[in-house]
């Protein structure tokens, strides 16, 4: 959805956008649209080794309001990023993940790490089941949801003191827009970010603070396979389609060096926000 066709009511257009967004993706699919799409790509998203993981301005951040005698709920905590290490400095970390590849990351990790008070809830926030927390983390999930709404409710309502919502300024796939463009021959449709938040926040009348944090470089694909996979899962492609060879004939020509792997050419950084209320 583009600025010209937004309504002014800013639910109902983040609600436009996300659908509109889906559709597309349906209309050209070729993968299995039933199939846990972050089997491929859950491999990225495990959490630093215990040396590193205090870098995280992520974590940095989350722990600056976290006391040890607090419990936190970390919705979509994917591989255990924030979930893992805030399991060591707060009482109690229940972790929802509907991603079944996800979860199997999150629970390595926590067993490497020796964390016991661990929850995990395989479910969507929309069916999670929880106690309320103090802390309720939402990193990078908010994009794909719909009902923006009753998500949003509910994360407040799970809290007992501060709700945190990472969200990044401009749209999270926006890397592969220009590839997504050779493939298919027509513009990704973005979805909704910062911005857009911002809007449907106010409308809800919540009072929030809204920070920006150190930007993250994109992360270099290890070789031009790993590239070919993690775009083919982006780009929603299966192996030997008229799409995936439009696809292996484009990476050659759009990939650059970055640091021991690849990246995109037109590759840039993205801004993440922490946006809170409580």
């Amino acid at each position: 959805m583009n600025d010209s066709a937004k309504s002014g009511d800013a639910i109902a257009d983040w609600a436009a956008t996300v659908r509109a967004e889906h559709e597309q993706a349906d209309r050209v699919r070729t993968d299995d649209p039933g199939a846990d799409s972050w089997k491929s790509l859950a491999h990225r998203f495990a959490p630093a080794q215990r040396e590193q993981a205090l870098q995280d301005e992520t974590l940095r951040a989350v722990m600056k309001l976290v006391r040890p005698e607090d419990t936190a709920l970390d919705v979509g905590a994917g591989a255990g990023r924030l979930a893992v290490p805030l399991a060591e400095i707060c009482r109690r970390v229940t972790a929802v993940e509907p991603s079944e590849a996800m979860r199997a990351r999150l629970a390595d990790q926590a067993a490497a790490w020796g964390v016991s008070n661990l929850e995990i809830v395989a479910a969507t926030w929309e069916e999670a089941e929880v106690s309320p927390a103090e802390i309720v983390v939402c990193a990078h999930v908010i994009y794909t949801t719909q009902e923006i709404e009753p998500f949003l409710r509910k994360l407040t309502a799970a809290s007992t003191r501060d709700v945190i919502v990472f969200v990044f300024e401009e749209p999270a796939m926006a890397n592969y827009f220009p590839l997504w463009k050779q493939v298919y021959g027509e513009e990704r449709i973005a979805l909704p970010s910062l911005p857009e938040l911002k809007q449907v926040l106010r409308q809800m009348g919540v009072d929030y603070r809204a920070e920006p944090l150190p930007e993250w470089a994109p992360r270099p694909f290890k070789d031009a396979g790993s590239a070919f996979e993690e775009s083919m899962t982006r780009l929603f492609l299966s192996p030997g389609t008229d799409g995936a060879l439009r696809l292996a004939a484009a990476l050659p020509d759009v990939l650059v060096p970055a640091g021991e792997g690849l990246k995109f050419t037109w590759a840039k950084p993205h801004r993440p926000w922490l946006v809170r209320w409580g």
